[in-house]
């Protein structure tokens, strides 16, 4: 049966087998994993549920405590002038008495904090005011417009409401009676909100609450209104705490930034007036998301997705008697609820990691005190497998059956290495690597086949002791054996004091004959080196031809079946040792075939010898001489001298 240079085939088994000690490392751990993976999941979404609901109620309330202290904010300040109006319906209060007028407003500032101007304007233009300054102190103002002339009067107190300062003017640029405040409570005949405004005098945001004052027939005889700035809603705002960056602000029905943490950030200069930033302007892209989802489908909770995040998002009406349609808004990052449920898990995963790490370096200990003596012998058969036989095999182990399969590999160990000394060891470890069967039979290929032979070998072994030429000889086939190996070559036997070597076979080679030409032209170096050592040593030196041919040639397995030798075959092999003896008749070194020149001449330079019949052959051939490497520095003059011969 011919032999074949393909890798053997493996069963399914073969890929899919692991070994023992991974196999119960895996399955100890897949135990492990899917006994505690389930409790580590069931217990962060449980805890995932109950900080959710936790954070819910959290915003809920907070919301409601908003609303509570924004209405315990605003309340005070419009019973203020709602009492202020009935005094002066009643004549308690009047504005042609300017100096109760002053004390009474000024009174009613520092009684509400939360009022930063009380005032009071009535129909013939008339004007008192009182305003709280940022340092503490106080400015009163006064506008006769009924008087003749009309004057402006302008007083400064200090905290204690001692006169600091006095200005007096006839020049009077303003008029209550144009203004929203007045306008408002005017036109409703009731109690009125101003829409927030940026005051032009402190540059916070305002809102402004007047109440109208009718005489006994129902006549409106004035206004009395109170200026409430907005800051201190921001800085409580500021002061609540949802999760840890959860955000709170406070929304009219015109989308404007009523009141948020950073007050700065909720006032816009444009054309050179300040004005409340809306919602979408503040620059929090998952409260614009979520509030343009509120304002679609009046939902008052919802979840948005925003940068791989979610948050919670919620908005909730002032109810009545809130006299403005406001929301307070709560956007809180869904980690903030659920972070420490996340923290957690990560615990929980860290302590399951430990244990299994813990688990799997106990499992892994018992698994290889098992199955370590297995792995040996394993490795022992692999080095085998590649013919590394030096390696003494040494398994401990109490286990009966690993002894005698330690036994049975030390005893095939020990006989392959007898077995080498009598066949090369690289032949066998090519066939096996290749997996060519020890079968009779061989197939055509195309290979190249060398041979040498020693000059006068016979004349110098008649001059040398036995045992002298023994070791002179076997030195001689050993540096050869080591370059032919090294360039691929395939030592097939010993020919008296000749080689027989081929390049191709048992494993493929795409580029025998450039490799043949190589070690030919490294064995005549190292031949030449030798030489010159040897006759130093006084021994004889041994001139060497070779025969290199390219060709079609059978390679395989002849012989018996008892006794068989991996050899080539043909009328190759032939020609390469007519090749090596024409060395005699031309003076020359290294002889090749026009196969081998064809394939090689572009790596090497050959010089034409002429076309020959050689023994056994009835048609002439090229033949040519192996100069040397086209590579080399002295390439130049020998392609000149190739170049004077032609056939």
């Amino acid at each position: 049966m011919p032999v074949s240079a393909e890798q053997p085939n493996r069963s399914s088994s073969d890929f899919k087998s692991v070994s023992f000690y991974v196999a119960m490392v895996v399955i100890f751990v897949c135990l492990l994993v899917t006994t505690a993976l389930p409790i580590i999941i069931f217990g962060y979404y449980r805890s995932k549920i109950i900080i959710s609901d936790l954070g819910n109620d959290l915003i809920e309330q907070t919301s409601k405590t908003v609303i509570e202290k924004t209405g315990n904010y605003f309340m005070p300040a419009s019973r203020a002038v709602k009492i202020s109006s009935k005094l002066s319906e009643l004549g308690a209060i009047s504005c042609n008495n300017y100096r109760q007028a002053e004390m009474y407003t000024l009174g009613v500032l520092k009684s509400f904090p939360q009022t930063s101007m009380f005032y009071f304007g009535d129909e013939q233009g008339n004007y008192v005011h009182a305003w709280r300054l940022a340092d503490g102190n106080t400015r009163s103002w006064f506008i006769r417009a009924s008087a003749s002339p009309p004057t402006s009067s302008r007083i400064f107190r200090d905290a204690a409401l001692k006169v600091a300062g006095m200005d007096r003017s006839n020049d009077i640029d303003f008029d209550p009676r144009v203004r929203p405040w007045y306008v408002g409570a005017k036109r409703t005949g009731a109690n009125f909100w101003t829409d927030v405004y940026i005051s032009f005098q402190s540059e916070k945001p305002t809102i402004t609450c007047s109440q109208p004052v009718f005489d006994p027939d129902g006549k409106l005889t004035g206004v009395w209104a109170a200026d409430i700035e907005l800051d201190e809603i921001s800085d409580f705002l500021r002061k609540q705490k949802i999760g840890k960056s959860g955000i709170e602000l406070v929304i009219n029905e015109k989308s404007e930034i009523v009141a948020y943490p950073v007050p700065s950030l909720i006032i816009r200069k444009e054309n050179g007036v300040l004005r409340p930033v809306k919602v979408e302007e503040l620059g929090i892209e998952p409260l614009s998301i979520a509030y343009r989802e509120y304002v679609r489908t009046g939902k008052n909770r919802s979840a948005v997705e925003f940068g791989g995040e979610t948050y919670f998002a919620s908005f909730r009406e002032f109810p009545e008697p809130f006299p403005m349609r406001w929301k307070i808004a709560v956007l809180v990052p869904e980690n903030d609820f659920v972070g420490e449920a996340k923290q957690s898990m990560i615990i929980m995963l860290l302590i399951s990691t430990v244990m299994l790490a813990l688990a799997v370096f106990l499992a892994f200990l018992v698994s290889r005190s098992i199955t370590s003596p297995v792995r040996l012998i394993s490795e022992a058969t692999a080095k085998i497998k590649g013919f590394n036989l030096d390696e003494k095999i040494l398994i401990p182990s109490r286990i009966k059956e690993i002894q005698l399969m330690r036994d049975a590999v030390s005893s095939m160990q020990k006989g392959l290495h007898a077995f080498s000394k009598y066949v090369p060891s690289e032949l066998v470890r090519q066939l096996i690597s290749t997996g060519e069967g020890a079968q009779l039979g061989g197939r055509k290929r195309e290979l190249t086949v060398l041979f040498s032979d020693i000059t006068g070998f016979t004349s110098i072994a008649e001059l040398m002791p036995p045992e002298q030429l023994m070791l002179h000889l076997s030195e001689y086939f050993d540096e050869l054996t080591k370059i032919l190996t090294i360039y691929r070559g395939t030592v097939d036997k010993y020919i008296g004091d000749g080689i027989m070597a081929f390049w191709g076979a048992p494993v493929h080679d795409a580029d025998h004959a450039a490799h043949a030409c190589e070690a030919g032209l490294v064995c005549q170096e190292k031949i030449s080196e030798l030489n010159q050592k040897w006759i130093m040593e006084g021994k004889s030196a041994l001139a060497t031809r070779i025969g290199i041919s390219t060709g079609p040639t059978v390679v395989g397995n002849v012989g018996s079946l008892e006794r068989m030798n991996y050899t080539v075959m043909g009328d190759n092999v032939n020609m390469a040792s007519r090749l090596e003896g024409a060395n005699k008749i031309y003076g020359t070194q290294v002889i090749v075939s026009e196969t081998t020149y064809e394939a090689a001449s572009g790596k090497f330079l050959f010089r034409p010898l002429g076309i020959v019949a050689l023994k056994g052959k009835s048609k002439g051939m090229a033949i040519y001489e192996l100069l040397g490497r086209r590579s080399d520095a002295d390439a130049n003059h020998a392609a000149e001298l190739c170049e004077n011969f032609t056939l």
